[in-house]
């Protein structure tokens, strides 16, 4: 029987950076792996591996170090609460995380530094004992 605060978590290697430009800006048609691409009324976001961000305009923020963490799935539309017991389990151990979400998938993006931290935690191993609001290096 599987253990249920195990949320079988995977982790991508792959270093990742989030980055953004203005509204209405869309990445060339030479770009196509990138993870994910917000696109908003006031910016538009890419995700994507590190090493192809320097292929495209400079962006008017960016953020590396970002690795992706994937939830197997499919996760039924009906589930409620799932992303909020994640939320839980990285707050208690202090890593800062955004989300993102396929059809069938959930996915956080922590930074490399605290993966192992963030994957231990979402396997269901109790959180590291922490200062008070330190994030956890």
């Amino acid at each position: 029987m599987a253990d249920p605060t195990d949320l079988q978590p995977r982790l991508d290697e792959t270093p990742l950076a989030v980055a953004r430009y203005p509204a209405g800006w869309w990445p060339p048609a030479t770009v196509t792996d990138f993870a994910a691409l917000v696109v908003a009324d006031d910016e538009t976001t890419v995700i994507l591996a590190e090493e192809r961000l320097d292929e495209l305009p400079t962006p008017a923020a960016a953020e590396r170090g970002w690795r992706r963490i994937t939830f197997p799935g499919p996760l039924p539309w009906e589930v409620v609460g799932f992303l909020a017991d994640v939320a839980g389990r990285l707050a208690a151990a202090r890593v800062p995380f955004t989300s993102m979400s396929g059809f069938t998938t959930d996915h956080v993006l922590v930074r490399a530094a605290q993966s192992e931290t963030a994957l231990a935690v979402l396997r269901g191993e109790p959180a590291p004992a922490m200062r008070p609001d330190v994030t956890n290096p």
